[in-house]
């Protein structure tokens, strides 16, 4: 007959072995997200911007992606939207961006909103939007 000890030794090492499983997928899609074509254009064009980098200071930091919130963080294969902290020595804020793409005929993804907003979300800097000329 096996003892509760030993029991509880087999669920503890279980919930171990989970919660380790857990976080290491997480990590894994978190960078596959941040190494994805629409991903690294978006972050270019906060980088691009100097307001946007004057108001966080250098270095920018690209933070976490809260995978929990399907509602502002999802890709569907033609549609991306996410939602990441970003931070710098001055302040840090919220990065928003939207991206798509239309294959056949756009393979090739295209960014059509940038947004950077501050913790509380009281201010926004529109760094990149689709009534927004940019050169």
């Amino acid at each position: 007959m096996v003892t509760n000890k030993t029991l509880a030794k087999i669920a503890v090492a279980g919930g171990f072995l989970a919660l380790g499983s857990a976080s290491y997928f997480r990590w894994k899609i978190e960078t596959s997200i941040k190494q994805s074509t629409y991903f690294k254009l978006a972050i270019e064009r906060l980088l691009a911007s100097k307001t946007a980098v004057d108001v966080l200071g250098e270095p920018v930091l690209i933070g976490s992606i809260d995978l929990g919130d399907t509602k502002r963080n999802f890709c569907d294969g033609l549609q991306a939207r996410f939602q990441v902290s970003v931070r710098g020595p001055k302040s840090s804020g919220i990065m928003a961006f939207e991206a798509s793409r239309n294959p056949p005929s756009q393979p090739e993804w295209r960014i059509n909103l940038v947004e950077l907003m501050d913790k509380e979300a009281t201010r926004k800097l529109v760094i990149e939007s689709p009534t927004l000329l940019v050169d």
